[in-house]
Parts: C-alpha cells; structure tokens; sequence
C-alpha cells in the first residue's frame, strides 16, 4: 500500500507540473500570437515598398498550394490604386538553415525586379547578403551566378526565384 500511495502522489504531482506548464504555454500563445501576426505583416509590408516604392500597397492576397517554394502571392498597387506587379512570398531550406522572401515582379516587363528577405537563417547568413543577395538586388550579379562564398544559400535563393517567376507567369496569364 505504501508503495501506491508514492506512485499516485508522484502522478499527481507530475500532472499538476503539466497542467501548470500547459496553462503557461496557452497564456503566453494568447498574449504574443498577435503581436507574431503583426511582426510578420510588418515584414511584408516592409518587403514591399523596399521592392515597389514607399507608396506601394497590397491591394490582393491569396495563399499559393501547387508549389515547392512560393506560399502566397500579393497584388500590389501604387498610392493611386493603380496596378504595379506581384510580389511572392517564398519559403525554404537547405542543410545551412532557411530563408523566406519576397520577390517582386514589375507589371510592364513581368520580370523579375528584386527581392527582400523576410527571413535568413543561413549559417553564412551575412557572406549571402553581402556578396548575392545586395549585388543581386542592385542589378550587380546576376541571378544564376551563385559563386558567392554561400553558394548552397545562393542556390536555394536562385531556385526560390525562378519557381516564384513561374508562378507570376501564371499569374499574368489568368
């Protein structure tokens, strides 16, 4: 009997610890997963008007299902409502961490303009935006070119681009 009783105290206090832990982690959820929705909203609106311009707004959204790398796309217009492009929201990883960005597209040419990252969790985090990523976006390098001391980095980044231009090809088309 005595045996038992030690394991049913055990059990109950384990349990407790748990429920405690449990409701601890549904309180913190509740009180930071807006303020997370709204980090990432502000991302996105950052990546857009470094891409279109500081008057550049989504005016569009949909969440993209066929793809390897794009998840959703935005339509984005300038300040007189007036229709700029796409800009796609991307995800991926490799075996040095992950990265999300945005790439945008102009609605002239349908080509590629430049993109922003939302998020680089690369190892050579820094050696791929000094040396890719800002030459890239500066017309400096050219998208294919991935030598760049991040090569694996510029590799998923490159190929992240090239899947979002085949998704605004068919965005175009629609």
């Amino acid at each position: 009997m005595h045996n038992a009783k030690k394991h049913i105290i055990t059990g109950v206090t384990l349990g407790s610890i748990a429920a405690v832990a449990a409701g601890l982690i549904a309180v913190t959820n509740l009180v930071t997963a807006k303020k997370i929705k709204q980090n990432e909203l502000d991302a996105v609106n950052s990546g857009i008007a470094s891409i279109f311009g500081n008057g550049a707004s989504v005016s569009a959204e949909a969440d993209l299902t066929n793809y390897q790398y794009v998840v959703h796309y935005y339509s984005v217009a300038n300040s007189s409502n007036e229709f700029m492009g796409y800009a796609l929201r991307t995800s991926g990883s490799n075996m040095y961490g992950k990265i999300s960005l945005i790439a945008g597209f102009d609605v002239a040419t349908h080509n590629f303009m430049s993109l922003y990252l939302v998020s680089n969790e690369q190892t050579y985090a820094s050696t791929l935006v000094d040396n890719y990523v800002t030459p890239l976006n500066s017309g400096d390098r050219d998208l294919e070119d991935v030598s760049c001391g991040a090569t694996y980095g510029a590799k998923l980044i490159r190929d992240m681009v090239n899947e979002a231009k085949v998704a605004a090809d068919a965005l175009w088309s629609k």
